[in-house]
C-alpha cells in the first residue's frame, strides 16, 4: 500500500474539513481512513496546526473542526506560505504590560499562534494559554522579561507591539 505523500494528506485534510462535520480527532481519523491515510492523533493534531484548523462552535452549538476564514493554507502550488507567514497574517497586535505579553488576533486564531509560539522554543517563555483570538505569553522569571519581549518582537517582526509599562 502506497502511504500518501504529506502534500496529499494535507490537501485531503482540508477537502474533509471544508465538506463534513468533525467534531473530534477520531472523526478525523475515520474520514482520512476512508482514503487509505491512517495517522496517529499527534499526527492529526500537528496537521490541524499546518493548515490552520481551529475548533469553533456551529449556530446550532455543535462544536467542529473548520479551516479558519482569512488564513492562507499551504498549498504545493506556492511553497512560500509558511507557518510564519499564517502567524503573521493572524496576528493583529502585541500588548507588553510589564509582566506577560498579549497577542491579540483574528477571530478564532489563539490556539493557531499558540501552536505557533511553542513551537517556536523561546528560551524566555514560560509558557501560553490560548483561547479564541488572544494569547498569554508569560516570562520564564520577571528578570527575563525584556528578553521575552525581544524574542517575541523577533518572532512577529511586522506585528504591531504596544508597550504599556
Amino acid at each position: 500500500m502506497r502511504r500518501p505523500k504529506t502534500r496529499d494528506t494535507r490537501a485531503l485534510l482540508e477537502e474533509i474539513l471544508q465538506s463534513r462535520i468533525c467534531e473530534t480527532h477520531a472523526d478525523i481519523q475515520r474520514e482520512l481512513a476512508k482514503h487509505q491515510v491512517h495517522i496517529t492523533q499527534a499526527s492529526i493534531s500537528r496537521a490541524l496546526g499546518r493548515v490552520g484548523a481551529i475548533k469553533t462552535t456551529l449556530p446550532n452549538g455543535q462544536t467542529a473542526y473548520r479551516l479558519h476564514k482569512g488564513t492562507v493554507l499551504y498549498r504545493a502550488q506556492s511553497p512560500r506560505v509558511t507557518r510564519q507567514a499564517i502567524a503573521h497574517h493572524l496576528a493583529e497586535r502585541i500588548i507588553a504590560n510589564g509582566t506577560a505579553l498579549v497577542v491579540l488576533g483574528k477571530p478564532d486564531s489563539g490556539r493557531y499562534l499558540g501552536t505557533f509560539v511553542d513551537d517556536a522554543a523561546l528560551p524566555h517563555v514560560a509558557g501560553t494559554i490560548a483561547g479564541g483570538n488572544t494569547l498569554l505569553i508569560l516570562p520564564l522569571a520577571h528578570k527575563s522579561y525584556e528578553k521575552t519581549c525581544a524574542e517575541v518582537r523577533q518572532l512577529f517582526p511586522h506585528t504591531t507591539f504596544i508597550k504599556n509599562t
